[in-house]
């Protein structure tokens, strides 16, 4: 008996070292004794300070979900005021990436800085620290997969490319996810794959990223496969996944008051829903069509030179495909969805440039070329490249890296501080499209396009509602109002009595629905958003 039990597990282990043998020669990694480049952190100090430069030199969107999603709720959870979109009245969405921010700004207020001039820009140069783990996860990587040299041209690419330096700042899921998701690739092709604290780290890592970005589970199961494979201590790998996945599961439960996995569940039976009358609206290459534009063709020259050589690449392009094709077969499109794909295509060239053998005038070139396109693009000035950040959706918002930025959120900068404001009315544009009271961040009245219909029924209701309007309707002209202030095409209007006082609410919390059809085929028990938006005045208000 114990010669049988002797036995299977010397064809386990075999079983084993045949597979990892198997997996290691799929990633053909490299040995490697010397030190990490001398020049690794100099060129990450140097890469922070461009995304912190790009960061605070102004604002821009690349879907009003940064405002919506993330930034707007983590205000409203510290300081008590805020827009509850309809993915937070019904629970729809995760509090993982609002929870991190959430925890910045109640830092900042802790130590008395809780205002915007202050918070806005801790928070981006948070996410700007989160987002070196690319470059960082693109050189351990490279160094293992491919050399030295390549490595230490993936870290200098990664660093400076202008998409990975221009979205740095955003607490966007996809760009949070794929910075994490670098980091596992370089775990996972780590010479210490048998530790302990290394399972836990790899299963950590793997688990979380999928919280963090559902759509980018596959890869994260993925990886996990891979170092599945490499490792002896496959047991304790699958016992860390399943902790930290339960662990996901309850913080979700206990968050929206649920099931475990509440906020994902509702999220996938609602898209799924909605995909459905989504049918046509994009094209099934359109995500080529604009990694194309985007890179100036070349991430498609990238990818098909690749081809050539399967052996060395095969594994990249195979997360390449993955992430393609998983957001591909959805017909719903935007750009950031497969922002993952942006380091690996830059580690593949990282690689074909480092083993061209040329002389340092061909290097100069190429590094001249590299600095034109990232310059270009950080400028909005590359051939069509407007096309790539615009969505199917109203939603869409105004990317401008450093210039021609929608000046709408230095109109709530000025909001926030200027004397005298005592209640807001955006008269020409929804609260999707606003930088909400994360920018304005007063505990007062502020109404939209649409919930501006609660007062505007005559001058005398919106006079006793509201101090300041804003407009982007330069020929508007509005009695009891004088124009204080203008931002490009948007103009601020200022009561002229405004010693009187405003209509106060009970509660500054407007809530957002619209999708009640959608969550009753969800949820048949859905709650219903109440009526005007929730907008309640006080008892000495009316």
């Amino acid at each position: 008996m114990a010669k049988r039990r002797k036995t299977r597990r010397t064809r386990r282990e075999r079983g084993q070292r045949s597979s990892a043998s198997a997996v290691d020669a799929l990633l053909h990694l490299q040995t490697s004794d010397e030190r990490p480049w001398k020049f690794l952190l100099p060129v990450l100090a140097l890469a922070f300070a461009v995304r912190a430069a790009i960061a605070l030199c102004g604002d821009f969107v690349l879907h009003p979900d940064e405002i919506m999603q993330y930034l707007e709720p983590a205000h409203r959870l510290v300081f008590g005021h805020g827009v509850t979109y309809w993915e937070f009245f019904y629970g729809a969405r995760a509090w993982l990436v609002p929870g991190v921010v959430a925890g910045m700004l109640k830092v900042f207020d802790f130590v008395l800085l809780g205002e915007p001039v202050w918070y806005v820009g801790g928070v981006k140069l948070m996410f700007c620290a989160v987002s070196l783990l690319i470059p960082v996860g693109m050189y351990f990587f490279a160094r293992r997969h491919f050399g030295e040299m390549s490595a230490r041209v993936a870290l200098v690419a990664g660093a400076f490319w202008y998409e990975l330096v221009g979205f740095a700042h955003k607490p966007m899921t996809e760009f949070v996810a794929a910075a994490l998701l670098m980091v596992l690739l370089a775990l996972c092709v780590r010479s210490s794959v048998d530790r302990v604290k290394m399972v836990w780290v790899m299963a950590f890592v793997a688990v979380f990223i999928a919280a963090v970005r559902l759509q980018y589970a596959p890869l994260a199961l993925l990886l996990l496969g891979v170092f599945f494979l490499r490792t002896e201590k496959r047991v304790q790998l699958v016992v860390a996944s399943g902790v930290f996945l339960l662990a996901v599961g309850v913080f979700d439960a206990i968050t929206w008051d649920g099931g475990l996995f509440h906020s994902y569940i509702t999220n996938i039976r609602f898209n799924l829903i909605v995909d459905q009358g989504r049918a046509g609206e994009t094209p099934i290459y359109q995500f080529l069509w604009w990694l194309l534009l985007a890179s100036v063709g070349l991430s498609a020259l990238c990818m098909v030179m690749a081809l050539r050589d399967l052996r060395r690449y095969g594994f990249l392009l195979a997360m390449v495909g993955l992430v393609v094709l998983i957001h591909s077969v959805q017909a719903h499109k935007e750009y950031r969805f497969v922002f993952a794909v942006i380091p690996l295509w830059l580690v593949v060239g990282a690689d074909m440039v480092a083993r061209v053998r040329v002389n340092a005038r061909v290097w100069g070139l190429v590094g001249v070329l590299f600095a034109v396109v990232s310059l270009c693009g950080i400028l909005n000035a590359l051939p069509a490249q407007d096309q790539v950040y615009r969505g199917y959706s109203k939603e869409t918002g105004k990317v401008g890296f450093v210039r021609g930025q929608d000046p709408i959120f230095a109109v709530y900068r000025y909001l926030a501080h200027a004397p005298g404001v005592l209640g807001v009315w955006q008269a020409d544009r929804p609260y999707y499209n606003l930088p909400g009271y994360y920018y304005l961040h007063r505990e007062i009245p502020f109404y939209d396009a649409f919930s501006g219909r609660v007062i505007n029924k005559d001058m005398e209701t919106i006079s006793a509602s509201v101090s300041h309007i804003v407009s982007g309707d330069i020929n508007l002209t509005i009695p009891g109002y004088t124009v204080e202030k203008n931002f490009g095409d948007v103009q601020i209007w200022r009561r002229d009595e405004n010693d009187a006082p405003i209509r106060q609410w009970e509660v500054y919390n407007p809530i957002i629905g619209g999708v009640e059809q959608i969550m009753t085929r969800v949820d048949p028990n859905a709650p219903t958003p109440p009526p005007n938006m929730g907008i309640r005045f006080t008892t000495e208000s009316r």
